[in-house]
Parts: structure tokens; sequence; C-alpha cells
């Protein structure tokens, strides 16, 4: 095996991006477990549902054929998933007023899978839907830095920069755009749960 060749180079990469994307799920998922985090139930099991959408639109697109750049955001699916009802067996979950609405309207984006057949249209719905239904949890974090803190997120934004560079030696704008998605959103929860200025803190 020849560690210069690209393809080499791509699968170590895309084995380091799974790897990480699991050690965050488990870190958010013992985290969620142990009572140190409260999970913002809708917003989890909304982002699995509209992540494995995502993933079946671009499979139903592709005759169905497995392609290994959809494993990190199944893996995230999965992993959100867990985390939600896990935090429904515990017991430790927030919620809040704002939180069926935005899971309704996440669903109401989702139905584009039912109507169109283009997963261009399905992915980038799915991902603005995905933002809806984390405004609860963005806005949590803006409130109470120190609950959704967690060095879960920083392996979060490795995982998806590590799964943007493998995606590069087979460049796709569809398999780029979750993976671009997620390290903007986990670089904001980054900064709101650890870096944001004490005097912002305050004025909350």
């Amino acid at each position: 095996m020849n560690a210069n060749d690209p393809s080499t180079l791509m699968w170590a990469t895309k084995i380091m991006a799974y790897g990480l994307v699991i050690l965050a799920q488990y870190r958010m998922i013992t985290r969620v477990a142990n009572g140190r985090m409260k999970a913002v139930v809708l917003s989890w099991l909304g982002w699995s549902i509209l992540m494995g959408i995502s993933v079946v639109a671009q499979l139903r697109d592709n005759a169905w054929i497995w392609d290994w750049n959809l494993l990190s955001v199944l893996l995230s699916a999965t992993g959100c998933m867990l985390i939600g009802i896990i935090g429904l067996w515990t017991g430790n979950y927030s919620r809040g007023k704002g939180d069926v609405l935005c899971l309704v309207a996440g669903a109401a984006c989702m139905a584009a899978f039912f109507i169109f057949s283009n997963p261009w249209i399905t992915t980038v719905l799915a991902i603005i839907a995905d933002l809806v239904v984390a405004i609860p949890m963005l806005e949590r974090a803006y409130k109470d830095p120190a609950g959704h803190r967690t060095d879960a997120w920083f392996i979060v934004f490795s995982a998806w920069t590590m799964t943007s560079i493998s995606i590069l030696f087979n460049f796709s704008w569809l398999h780029m755009l979750w993976p671009l998605y997620l390290i903007g959103f986990s670089g904001l929860m980054t900064y709101l749960s650890f870096f944001r200025p004490r005097w912002l803190l305050k004025n909350a």
C-alpha cells in the first residue's frame, strides 16, 4: 500500500472522519445519559429525520447504489436519534414553547421528499429545515452556554472538516452541502458555548 496513493489518502481521511463522527455522537450520548447536558429532544429527532431523508433522496437518485460519501451523514442521523431517545428515556431533556413549532416547520420542508424527485431540492430544503429545527438549541446555547458546553462540538467540527476534505478526492457539491452546513453549525455552537465574551453573557 502506497501512502502517497490518492485512494489511500482518501480512505484514510474518510475513516478518520467516520471515527470522529462516532466519537462525537458517543460524547453527546454519554453526556445526556449522565445528566450533564439536557437534550432538546424535538431538535435532535428532527435532525435525525431530516438527515435520514436527505440520504434516502440521494441514494434513490443514484439507483440505490451505496455511496461512501453519505456514511458520515447516516452516522450523524443515527446518533441524533439515539440522543433524542436517551433524553426522553432518562427524562434529561429540555423543551420550550417554540420547540413544536420548529419541528412542524421542519416537517413541512421535509415534505419536499415526497413531492420532488430531485435530490438537490430535497437536500437543500432539508438543510434549511434542519437549521429551523436547530433554533431552540441555538437559543438555549446563547442563554445557557455552560449547559451545552462539551468537547463534542470540537470533535463534530473536526469530523465534518475531515469529511469535506475526503469529498475533495471525488468532488460533488451535492455531497458537500451537509458537511459545509455542519461545519458552520458546530463552529457556531463551539463559539456560543466556549468563546462568547463574558460581557455578552451578562446581557443575554
